[in-house]
Order: C-alpha cells, then sequence, then structure tokens
C-alpha cells in the first residue's frame, strides 16, 4: 500500500491539525446598523434579512446573544442562523453588547433587548407571535436575564452552556411561563468551584438543575418522569408543561462550547412549533419531533427499578437492585500497574428476571438456582450457569466477561453486556448508571445523574 501511494505522489497522513470547530458559509447579506436604542450611546447590531423578505409577507424574528469576549459579527459567523434565516424565512439580529464583549446582564442591558426588538418590529415587518432568542455562555446569561423578565413578548428561548447560579440570579424568578430549551456539554463545568468546594460533583451540575427549576412552577411541569430520547451523543429530557415544555439538551464529551448544529436543533425540536398569541405560550408539534425512546433502558446502581418509555418498571420480583460487579483492588496483579485499572471496570448487574420485565422471556430455574434458561420471544434458548462466564445459546457455549452470580437468592446477570451478545444492543454507561438502547446512544453524566435521582440508585463517591 505506501508502495503504492508513493506512486501516486503521496505519502500518508498521520495527523491532521484544525483551529476552527466550524466553517460557516458567508454571508453576503448581513448587515451592520448602528443607532441609538440606549439613550446616550451608539449601540451596534447586525442584521440578516432572508433573499425572500415581502412586507406583505411577516417573518418570524431570532435574537441571537453573543458570549463573553466576542460581539455580534464574531458570532455571526461561527452560526448557521442566517442559513436558515434563508430555508425557513427568518430575520435574524446579532446585538453588540452595550458595553462590547461582555453583557451585564443588568436592567440596562433587558431594556436594551426589549427596545432593539421593538426597532427591528418597527423597520420589518415582523410576526410578533413568532420571536425567539438564543444566547451561549455569557450570551445565555443574558438571555435567561432577559426571558425572566419578558416571556410575555417571546414564543420560546435557548439556553445554551450559560453558567448560571442561584447568586447570578439573585432570587430573580420568572414573571410568567416560556417554552425554553437548555444545552449544555458534559465536560462543561462551573467555574466557581475550586478544590476545597464540598461535593464538587454535585455542584457542577447543580447549575443545570437550577435553570429547569426556576422555570418548572411557571411552566406547570408536574411531571415525575421526563421523556427520554438520545441520539448519537446528544441526551434530551422533555418535560411537557401544563403551560410550557422544558427540554434538557446535554451532549456527551462536549465542554463549554456551542454544538456547531444547535440552531438547526433548536428550530426543528422547538421553535417551529412555538408561538404567543394574545400573551399566551401556544405549543403545537415541532417540525421535528422529539420522540420517546422506546427501547432505551435505564438502570442504576442499587435501585430496584429501570426507566423504560417514560415509565419506571421493576426489574425483579424480589425487589433485588441492579448491583456494581468488580474484583476486589488489593487482588495482586502480575503487571506493574494499579489494581483498579485492571479491576475497576463499570458493569452493572441486574437480576435476570429483567429480561422478562423487559423483554418478555419466559424464565426457568435449576436446581438450587445454580442456573437458569431464558426462553427469548424469538424462539431463542439461553442457559446461563452461577459463577461463571460460560453460558449456552441454541446448544453452542459462548462466554460472558463478567459472570453470573447466584447471591441470596437472586440470579445476577451482567446486563449490559448480555443484552449486547443477544440483541446487538448499544451499551453505555456515566456515573453508575447503564443505557442499554436498539440504537446509538451514549449517555451523558448529567442526563444520568437526573435519571439516578428518579430512579432513588447510588453512586460511588467521586475523586475531587
Amino acid at each position: 500500500m505506501k508502495s503504492l501511494m508513493r506512486k501516486m505522489g503521496r505519502e500518508a497522513v498521520s495527523a491532521v491539525n484544525f483551529e476552527s470547530m466550524n466553517r460557516v458559509p458567508p454571508m453576503p447579506q448581513l448587515r451592520e446598523v448602528r443607532g441609538e436604542i440606549v439613550p446616550g450611546m451608539e449601540n451596534v447590531w447586525y442584521e440578516y434579512v432572508p433573499t425572500t423578505y415581502a412586507a406583505a409577507h411577516p417573518l418570524p424574528l431570532v435574537v441571537q446573544l453573543h458570549g463573553g469576549g466576542s460581539d455580534g459579527k464574531r458570532w455571526a459567523n461561527i452560526t448557521v442562523w442566517h442559513e436558515l434565516a434563508e430555508t425557513n424565512g427568518l430575520i435574524v439580529i446579532y446585538p453588540n453588547s452595550p458595553d462590547y464583549e461582555c453583557w451585564a446582564c443588568n436592567a440596562r442591558d433587558i431594556q436594551y433587548i426589549f427596545d432593539l426588538i421593538e426597532h427591528v418590529c418597527q423597520k420589518y415587518a415582523i410576526d410578533r407571535s413568532r420571536i425567539y432568542i438564543q444566547g451561549m455562555s455569557n450570551g445565555d446569561q443574558m438571555t435567561l436575564a432577559f426571558t425572566m423578565a419578558h416571556p410575555e413578548i417571546l414564543a420560546a428561548a435557548g439556553y445554551m452552556t450559560g453558567p448560571s447560579d442561584e447568586e447570578t440570579l439573585d432570587g430573580d424568578r420568572p414573571s410568567g411561563p416560556l417554552p425554553i430549551m437548555q444545552m449544555r456539554g458534559e465536560m462543561d463545568i462551573n467555574w466557581n468551584l475550586t478544590p476545597d468546594t464540598p461535593d464538587i460533583y454535585e455542584n457542577r451540575y447543580h447549575m443545570n438543575d437550577l435553570n429547569r427549576e426556576i422555570w418548572q412552577p411557571v411552566n406547570g411541569v408536574e411531571t415525575v418522569a421526563p421523556q427520554l430520547t438520545i441520539q448519537g451523543k446528544d441526551n434530551f429530557l422533555l418535560y411537557a408543561g401544563k403551560n410550557a415544555p422544558i427540554i434538557n439538551w446535554e451532549i456527551a464529551s462536549m465542554g463549554h462550547r456551542e454544538p456547531v448544529y444547535s440552531a438547526q436543533v433548536l428550530w426543528d425540536r422547538l421553535y417551529s412549533g412555538c408561538k404567543r398569541i394574545h400573551g399566551e405560550a401556544v405549543v403545537a408539534k415541532p417540525d421535528v419531533p422529539l420522540n420517546a425512546d422506546a427501547h432505551t433502558i435505564i438502570l442504576a446502581m442499587g435501585s430496584p427499578m429501570a426507566y423504560q418509555n417514560g415509565q419506571l418498571v421493576s426489574i425483579g420480583a424480589s425487589e433485588a437492585s441492579a448491583a456494581r460487579m468488580f474484583v476486589p483492588a488489593d487482588l495482586p496483579h502480575f503487571c506493574p500497574v494499579k489494581t483498579d485499572e485492571m479491576c475497576e471496570t463499570e458493569v452493572l448487574c441486574a437480576p435476570v428476571e429483567f429480561f422478562k420485565v423487559i423483554f418478555g422471556a419466559d424464565i426457568q430455574y435449576g436446581q438450587a438456582g445454580e442456573s437458569c434458561v431464558l426462553s427469548l420471544k424469538d424462539g431463542r434458548r439461553i442457559k446461563l450457569f452461577s459463577q461463571a462466564t460460560l453460558f449456552m445459546e441454541q446448544g453452542r457455549y459462548r462466554a460472558l466477561q463478567k459472570p453470573c452470580i447466584s447471591l441470596c437468592g437472586t440470579f445476577y446477570v451482567p446486563v449490559g453486556e448480555l443484552c449486547q451478545m443477544l440483541f446487538g444492543s448499544y451499551v453505555s454507561m456515566a456515573d453508575d448508571v447503564l443505557c442499554i438502547s436498539d440504537h446509538y446512544a451514549v449517555l451523558g453524566r448529567y442526563t444520568a445523574r437526573i435519571m439516578r435521582k428518579l430512579l432513588g440508585g447510588e453512586m460511588r463517591p467521586r475523586k475531587k
């Protein structure tokens, strides 16, 4: 192969360096506008008006708020809202903060955005029932401040990676309901944390809870279990509210940045179905609804329950819980490595009745519970043995990485691995919470945290 490549005049590439996370197509219609919106101050904002605009046909308005250290033009160059403006008929504005590069999130900034929206509505034919706002990081904080003060003029809002905390909010709460979507990367972190902060893990994700919890009462969210949808690394939790929905969006393995496709997700999953009519939030079916993952199952260590399709179900008749299986870390090993690196693998076991509850399998136990036979609905017979990695499928022996164990009258199986081998399931795990799905689905730590609390599970203490 190398000789062939040399003949072709090329060498193999071993590494590729890149600087930009997103390259947005040019925006020839992006226009800089200057004017006095804040009294006594020259304000700058950028407007994108689609080529299809006609004064006789009012268009929705999207307000985009840049993060700290940025401005409207730079923000416009790393988002695809202008592309959606052309394809969906939207007007998009990208204001600079009054102080440039950073939003103060105070009464002046709130009034600035309010007055700027009114200015644009007077300038263009805007469908006032379809005004949306979204910001990233410091722009997220500004979005939160504005939406809490003026939900009555908005159809929906999106928050991206905003580090909100109680001190920032200063006790403020929303003045009315509003459909919202909050996105955060799994690896995003609250900068207020220090190594001395007690329980860093809990504090790290509390800011996510706070943003959701302040909207739950006003949006009329009473549902105990949210609707779970995981698509690749995108974890969505939909909380249906009597007045307006709340969508939590977590992206596994992502840090403090906005995903390049956030505009598409916001429009498809939320904005396209939201209007504000006579002051009331009206939510219809969006262009791409978030349908529940009917075949995604969540288990949490220490919980006797499983989550499936918005419901909590018992995983065993004996109320035995999911348990973590491991080899004792002090076991000697012939390699000069830390034993916990070799032994402390994350594997959850569940009572074998899990396969009856979730997959409708018939179960027959052998003598003294030392073996059991699963009769699957597709006709396959699976024989499992206690204290053994060996199992038999249709008369042929196969092996698991972790053994089945009969303990205290309960026959435990390494449920994730067994689902992989029997059904081709995709399995992921985060903080002692197991996700089993029929498609590519990577469970994020924040979503795992919510599911664990819902199931009443436990998590091993985390090192600081």
